[in-house]
């Protein structure tokens, strides 16, 4: 894995490149710098601006594409986020949107940063639209020697439904696209669900969910015994549109027996058995190589109980902890890592994160606040690494 970084006056990137024979990934985190917190207001598109431009730049004169984009955003700042983008990319962006996630302004401001998944390979990748609207563009498809690899980005349905009609549109939608390419949710080695109000709902999310994982026979429709359940992150973050749920996934049609999941693992046992049908993490062969991706992750006992209710200290600590237990059991540690999305419940967990983790990990990460999945959890992280050797 290659490692760089960059600092300008108005932000700070890192750049963390894993390369195979035939293709590269590569993984790119933006963020603003800190001291931007209080000329965010007037700046952020040009903070937006100058992070795109030096994405455009680092990119496409080296022959790679953007296969998956995220930004995060206070409501009011994301459009502007979205002018600097179109601005900076111009010619260079394929039509495909980014997906757009709303969150509560933290101790680093209303812009939290973008995320980026970029590829680089024979091809560059192939827009995919939505098989019932051909002007919607909801992802991209890579095609190297017969493997294909799809992400899929923003998926999301009625805002005047229920959260629970909006899921299962959801994921109806992912399943007919998936279809598109071959594929099925057999296909899929993760999800990324971003869920506004996500306490008042979370039950019947997983009710859906596992119905959903049911008919496509994920979890055995008679034993009702999981078999293959993707890795996900379930976050009380939302799409710029406001649906209850907004949904990204990666899957990799016709090479699922290549997809390793990993439904307990580290120190941390199944997510299903308290009823959230997830795998704590899933190991895929990416274009650059075998990837390894880790759930959502928070301060959760054997027992399935939130463990030190109240304490930010304890929260935050137990679930790096957690995370780093499942990086070593999947030959990885916390240097391979190449992007972390850090979620805090309130500024307060964000300053005690930030205190004692920013400048000790060497994770690539956004942190930013919104809720967890349950009231008294406080923290929550997601990882994507590489492995050794």
């Amino acid at each position: 894995m290659i490692d760089s970084a960059t600092t300008s006056e108005l932000f700070v990137c890192s750049t963390r490149t894993i390369d195979s024979a035939l293709a590269s990934d590569q993984y790119m985190v933006l963020v603003p710098q800190p001291d931007m917190v209080n000329a965010m207001e007037g700046e952020v598109t040009e903070i937006a601006r100058q992070m795109y431009r030096r994405v455009a730049n680092e990119l496409y004169a080296s022959g790679y594409r953007i296969f998956c984009e995220r930004i995060f955003a206070i409501a009011p700042l994301m459009d502007q986020v979205l002018e600097g983008r179109q601005i900076a990319l111009g010619q260079w962006a394929d039509t495909v949107p980014p997906t757009a996630i709303v969150v509560e302004e933290g101790l680093l401001g209303g812009f939290a940063g973008i995320q980026i998944h970029a590829v680089k390979a024979p091809m560059p990748p192939i827009v995919i639209r939505r098989p019932d609207d051909n002007r919607t563009m909801v992802g991209r498809q890579l095609n190297i020697r017969g493997d294909k690899w799809l992400m899929l980005n923003g998926l999301y349905g009625d805002v005047n439904a229920t959260p629970a009609q909006q899921t299962a549109t959801v994921f109806d939608d992912a399943t007919e696209i998936l279809k598109m390419t071959d594929g099925s949710f057999d296909s899929v080695a993760r999800t990324w669900l971003w869920l506004k109000q996500v306490c008042d709902w979370y039950d019947d999310l997983n009710r859906v969910r596992t119905q959903c994982f049911i008919e496509h026979e994920l979890i055995d429709p008679a034993t009702k015994q999981s078999k293959r359940l993707p890795a996900s992150t379930g976050i009380g973050l939302y799409g710029q549109n406001g649906a209850a749920i907004t949904m990204d996934l990666i899957a990799l049609p016709g090479r699922e027996d290549q997809i390793q999941y990993i439904e307990a693992g580290g120190d941390q046992k199944s997510a299903y058995e308290y009823g959230s049908a997830f795998s704590r993490a899933a190991v895929a062969p990416m274009p650059g190589g075998n990837t390894v991706l880790i759930s959502g992750t928070a301060a959760i006992n054997p027992a399935g109980e939130t463990e030190d209710v109240n304490s930010i200290e304890g929260q935050v600590d137990k679930t790096v902890l957690h995370v780093q237990s499942l990086l070593k059991d999947l030959n990885s540690d916390d240097e391979h890592v190449t992007f972390a999305l850090v979620y805090c419940k309130t500024p307060d967990v964000q300053r005690y994160f930030l205190t004692k983790y920013l400048n000790t990990l060497p994770w690539p990460m956004i942190t930013m606040i919104g809720d967890v999945c349950r009231p008294e959890l406080l923290f929550e992280v997601e990882l994507t690494a590489s492995q050794k050797g």
